[in-house]
């Protein structure tokens, strides 16, 4: 089973092939829920709104980039 951070970082990278494809705008939680395989509450439990997922989307991918600058 996985923990609360193993979770949240499932949701984000779910959510990063959806705004990848669709983009912010097109993107629903409803599909981030189905892709995820989740309901709309759980995915709720753990980010405030489809912008708080997306902020930790582009969080993700700028480290990632940081890091292979450094």
């Amino acid at each position: 089973m996985m923990d609360k951070e193993d979770k949240k970082e499932f949701i984000i990278e779910a959510s990063r092939e959806l705004f990848a494809r669709f983009g912010l705008k097109k993107t629903t939680m409803d599909e981030i829920a189905k892709k995820c395989g989740m309901s709309k509450a759980t995915l709720y439990y753990y980010f405030k709104s489809k912008e708080d997922i997306f902020r930790a989307v582009i969080d993700k991918e700028f480290n990632i980039f940081r890091g292979k600058m450094e």
